[in-house]
């Protein structure tokens, strides 16, 4: 089972692959059609899901992707979309709900609209993927997005090469080549922009210590933490915190 879950209110909380992590209300998640994973609501909170089996989101998509069979149609990934977006998809869900026998096919189409709306935002990196067939394109890269997501949702975690190869089945040059082609940066390069960006957003959303920022971004010490944020903010810790408040 596959599909999408959008928190309502607040967010949910997601454990897959050995990480937990939180998706915050204005972002849809699709999780890994491949591995398990387990998503709990916080109390009070709201969140609406829609799942199915594969052979039922390659229907709803067939007219717009043909021949796919048995190929990865949902990517695992955590988007942000607009208001308008998440508000059309509660009224579709309503929809549904109310309908006595279930088959609007209008509404089952407008979803399958709205996947595929979703995740256009691969389109442009599955031309990059090598292969010569769609199939063989959109499986090399479910492997690759499967790292890309892993990094993306798991700042503080220490990931490696080795980690990064086994969840895709490739060796460390194969997936440093594949990585960079698809998403213009290495593994590294990605994870360590990624910690950044997740130690700018605790910078700017609590009055941690910079020390502990580092140590809670996964960075191994205060040395690499401060010439990685340099290097991707054009200034030091410090200098980014008095630029919040000014």
């Amino acid at each position: 089972m596959t599909g999408l879950w959008c928190p309502l209110n607040s967010g949910i909380w997601v454990e897959a692959l050995g990480s937990r992590f939180f998706v915050k209300r204005g972002s849809v998640y699709t999780p890994d059609p491949d591995y398990a994973h387990e998503i709990s609501v916080p109390m009070r909170g709201m969140s609406i899901a829609v799942l199915a089996k594969h052979s039922v989101w390659a229907q709803l998509t067939s007219p717009y992707y043909e021949n796919l069979g048995s190929l990865p149609i949902v990517f695992p990934a955590s988007h942000i979309m607009p208001v308008g977006f998440r508000l059309a998809l509660l009224q579709l869900v309503r929809r549904m709900l109310d309908c006595a026998d279930a088959t609007d096919s209008l509404a089952i189409e407008q979803l399958g609209q709205m996947m595929i709306k979703m995740q256009q935002c691969f389109s442009p990196l599955l031309q990059r993927c090598p292969g010569p067939s769609l199939a063989r394109r959109r499986q090399i890269f479910l492997r690759l997005q499967r790292a890309r997501h892993l990094i993306q949702t798991s700042p503080s975690r220490s990931i490696d090469i080795t980690t990064l190869g086994k969840l895709t089945n490739y060796s460390a040059n194969q997936l440093i080549r594949l990585f960079r082609l698809i998403f213009g940066e290495t593994p590294y390069l990605s994870l360590l922009r990624v910690r950044v960006e997740y130690a700018q957003r605790l910078i700017r959303e609590t009055e941690m210590d910079i020390s502990e920022v580092s140590r809670i971004s996964g960075f191994e010490n205060r040395t690499s933490f401060s010439r990685a944020f340099k290097i991707h903010s054009g200034g030091t810790a410090s200098e980014f915190r008095i630029s919040l408040r000014q």
